[in-house]
């Protein structure tokens, strides 16, 4: 038996407070791809997610104003 094929496609987030921590994210501008990481914290009041780069660690403060966040699904 051979199972489906399942594409994992980035969904854009608009409303910060649909992430929670440890969520994988990409920040984009345009579409290119600035950071991806996961979420360590939210600030949706002012539209700031902050993330653990996955290459390297380092800590960043995204703005939605500045940047498309998009969920990147868990691929197993």
């Amino acid at each position: 038996m051979t199972l489906p094929t399942i594409t994992a496609t980035p969904t854009r987030i608009r409303n910060l407070g649909a992430l929670r921590r440890g969520d994988a994210v990409e920040a984009r501008i345009e579409n290119d791809v600035q950071y991806r990481g996961r979420v360590v914290r939210t600030a949706p009041g002012v539209g700031l997610v902050w993330i653990r780069e996955d290459d390297g660690g380092d800590r960043r403060t995204v703005s939605q104003s500045d940047y498309s966040i998009w969920r990147v699904p868990e691929v197993a």
